[in-house]
C-alpha cells in the first residue's frame, strides 16, 4: 500500500437509521412525516432541513447504484429498467411532496431569522419552487427513459476493424498511431459505427427536443433555453454573458487555434490538418502512460498525494473499497464521470481507459470531482453540496493541471513527460471552441425547435465552419455536419456543456496562480473544495483566487500564458 490499507467507512444516519432505500412507500410516509411535523423555532427549521438532506441523501445513494450499474452493463436492459423503475415510482412520486417541504422552510416564519449562512439556500429553494410544474413530472420521467436509450444505442455499436470487433471506444488508440492510414481507417469507421445508427439518433433527439420544450412551455417560457438557463440557478450571468463567452473565444482562441493546426500540420509533414490528424503525437510517438489498470491506479495515487497527501490517501481508500471501474470493455455505456454516493460517504468513479494518454487526464480529472465530494459529503444542507457544475468542473478541470507536475510517475522519460503536458496544456485551451460549438447548437435547437433534422445539421454544420477553422473537412461535409451525435451531452443532459467552458477558464486561471506561487494555490484549491455551493459562484471562484469574466480581455490574458508555458515546453 502506497499511504493507507483503509476502506471507507459508511456514514451513519442521525434520522432515518432503519428506513430502506428500496421502499418506496415507507420513504413517501417519511416525507410526509416531514410535512406534518410543527416548527417552533429556528433550531426546529435547521433540523427540518437536515432531515431532507438525510432523506435526499438515501433515496440518492440508491439512484447513484442502479444508475453505476445501469451504466457498467448497458447491454443488459434489466439495469436500465431497474434504474427507469425507482426513477418513475420513487424519485418522481418524490419531487411534489420534496417541494412542499421546500415551501415549508421558504415560508416558515422563523427561515427570516436564520443565521446568513442559511440565505443562499433560501434563493436556491425560492428559484426551486417557482420553476416546479407537477405536470413535468411525467414528461421528466419520460425523457429519463429516452435520453438513457443513447447510452445504450452507442455502448452497443462495434465495427469490424482489420478483422476484429471493436468498439467505438476501442478505436480511439488508432487515432494516436503514427501511421496516417491507420488513423483515417479507425477515424472513418467510428463514423461509420455511428452514422448506421444516425435515423434512430435523429428519431431519439426529436423526440427528447419534443418533450423538453413542453417542460418549457408548462412553466411559462417562450423557449427551452430560457427555462434552463433559470433551472440551472445561472442567477450570477446571463445568456447575454454566454453569447459574449461564444465571441470572446471566436475573437482570441480561433487565432491560437489555427496557428496550432498549422504548426501541426508542419511538424507531421501534411499540407492540411484532417480530422484524422487531430490526436496523433506531431513526432510520431503514441504516449504508453501504464500497461495495466492496477498500475494505472497506482500512478494516479502517488500523483495526487504528490499535490497534497489526502488526496491520494482518498484514491486509494477508494480501490480498496471497490469504488472504481476504469477499463473499457464491450457492453459497457461511453464516458466517464465521478458519483458522489452521500450514505457511503464517497463517491464512485466510472470511465472507458484504453491505454492512451488521455486516460491519465480522465482518471486525475474525475478524481478532482472525487476530492469534492469527500470535502462536502458531510455538508448537512443538500443545497451546498457542489451541485452547480460550474463549480464542480473547476474542481475537476484544477485537478489536471495541478497534477501535471508530477505526471513523470506516468512518464519516465523526460521527452514523453513534456510531450503530456504539452498536450495537456494545448487540449485544454484548443477544448473552448468546441465547448462553445456544443452551447450555441443547443441554444439553437432549443429557439428554433420547430428545425428538422436536415436543418438541424446545415446549422451544425456552421458552427464547424466557425468554431473549427483550422482542420481540414473537405470531402467529409456529411460527417462534419452530424459530428454532433457523438456528443453525449446533447442527447442525456441537454445545457450541461457551457459549464465546463467555464470551468476551464477559471482552471487555467487556477494553473495561471500555481506557476506563480504553487503552495498558496493548492491551498486556494482545497478551501475551495471545503466550499461547496454555499455562496453564489462569483464567491466561491474567489475563494479559489480567480474571477468569474467572459471578457475578451481576460480570455486574451489566458491564451497569452499559455502560449507562454507553450513556447517554454517546446523549447522556443
Amino acid at each position: 500500500m502506497i499511504f493507507t490499507d483503509k476502506k471507507i467507512e459508511r456514514k451513519p444516519r442521525k434520522y432515518f437509521k432503519d428506513l430502506s432505500s428500496t421502499d418506496g412507500e415507507k420513504i413517501l410516509e417519511s416525507i410526509k412525516q416531514l410535512l406534518s411535523e410543527k416548527i417552533n423555532s429556528e433550531n426546529e427549521l435547521i433540523s427540518l432541513v437536515e432531515k431532507f438532506t438525510e432523506l435526499s441523501d438515501i433515496v440518492s445513494e440508491e439512484m447513484g447504484r442502479r444508475y453505476i450499474d445501469m451504466t457498467r452493463f448497458a447491454d443488459k436492459p434489466e439495469y436500465s429498467e431497474k434504474f427507469n423503475d425507482y426513477f418513475q415510482n420513487v424519485v418522481s412520486k418524490l419531487k411534489p411532496y420534496s417541494i412542499e417541504v421546500e415551501k415549508k422552510i421558504y415560508n416558515s416564519e422563523f427561515s427570516k431569522r436564520l443565521p446568513n449562512e442559511y440565505q443562499h439556500m433560501l434563493k436556491i429553494i425560492s428559484n426551486n419552487i417557482e420553476l416546479f410544474r407537477e405536470e413535468n413530472i411525467p414528461l421528466q420521467v419520460e425523457e429519463r427513459k429516452l435520453s438513457n436509450k443513447y447510452g445504450s444505442i452507442y455502448g452497443s455499436i462495434v465495427v469490424d476493424f482489420r478483422g476484429e470487433e471493436k468498439t467505438l471506444q476501442q478505436l480511439l488508440p488508432y487515432l494516436k498511431s503514427p501511421d496516417r492510414t491507420t488513423r483515417e481507417e479507425a477515424w472513418r469507421k467510428r463514423f461509420e459505427g455511428l452514422l448506421s445508427r444516425k435515423e434512430e439518433l435523429d428519431k431519439l433527439f426529436d423526440e427528447l427536443k419534443e418533450i423538453r420544450r413542453k417542460q418549457a412551455k408548462n412553466a411559462g417560457f417562450e423557449n427551452y433555453r430560457d427555462y434552463m438557463h433559470n433551472l440551472k440557478g445561472r442567477f450570477e450571468y446571463s445568456v447575454e454573458d454566454v453569447m459574449q463567452f461564444h465571441e470572446s473565444v471566436e475573437k482570441k482562441v480561433m487565432p491560437f487555434f489555427e496557428k496550432r493546426m498549422q504548426k501541426r500540420a508542419e511538424k507531421l509533414g501534411i499540407e492540411s490538418v484532417r480530422p484524422w490528424d487531430t490526436s496523433v503525437d506531431v513526432d510520431g510517438k503514441v504516449l504508453k502512460p501504464y500497461n495495466t489498470i492496477d498500475e494505472f491506479v497506482d500512478k494516479a495515487i502517488r500523483v495526487l498525494g504528490k499535490v497534497k497527501r489526502i488526496f491520494g490517501e482518498r484514491l486509494e481508500m477508494m480501490k480498496n473499497s471497490e469504488l472504481l471501474d476504469l477499463e473499457n470493455r464491450k457492453g459497457k455505456a461511453p464516458g466517464g464521470y465521478n458519483y458522489p454516493l452521500p450514505e457511503t460517504g464517497a463517491p464512485f468513479i466510472f470511465m472507458n481507459a484504453t491505454g492512451q494518454s488521455s486516460d491519465v487526464r480522465t482518471l486525475l480529472h474525475e478524481s478532482g470531482h472525487a476530492m469534492h465530494t469527500f470535502e462536502t459529503v458531510n455538508i448537512p444542507i443538500e443545497y451546498y453540496r457542489p451541485h452547480r457544475m460550474e463549480i464542480a468542473e473547476l474542481a475537476s478541470m484544477s485537478m489536471e493541471l495541478l497534477t501535471m507536475h508530477y505526471w513523470r510517475e506516468y512518464y519516465k522519460d523526460e521527452n514523453d513527460f513534456r510531450k503530456a503536458m504539452i498536450e495537456e496544456l494545448e487540449s485544454a485551451l484548443l477544448f473552448l471552441p468546441w465547448c462553445m460549438t456544443v452551447d450555441a447548437f443547443q441554444q439553437w435547437i432549443y429557439t428554433n425547435p420547430d428545425h428538422t433534422a436536415k436543418e438541424r445539421e446545415e446549422y451544425f454544420g456552421k458552427l464547424m465552419d466557425r468554431f473549427n477553422r483550422g482542420i481540414d473537412w473537405s470531402g467529409l461535409d456529411f460527417e462534419k455536419k452530424n459530428r454532433w451525435m457523438f456528443q453525449l451531452h446533447i442527447f442525456e443532459v441537454p445545457f450541461y456543456y457551457i459549464e465546463y467552458g467555464i470551468a476551464q477558464l477559471g482552471a487555467l486561471s487556477i494553473y495561471k496562480n500555481y506557476i506563480e506561487n504553487p503552495e498558496k494555490t493548492v491551498e486556494d484549491y482545497h478551501n475551495f473544495l471545503k466550499v461547496g455551493y454555499k455562496m453564489p459562484i462569483n464567491k466561491v471562484y474567489e475563494v479559489a483566487g480567480i474571477k468569474l469574466d467572459f471578457s475578451e480581455e481576460h480570455i486574451g490574458e489566458i491564451v497569452e500564458f499559455v502560449e507562454e508555458r507553450l513556447n517554454e515546453l517546446e523549447g522556443e
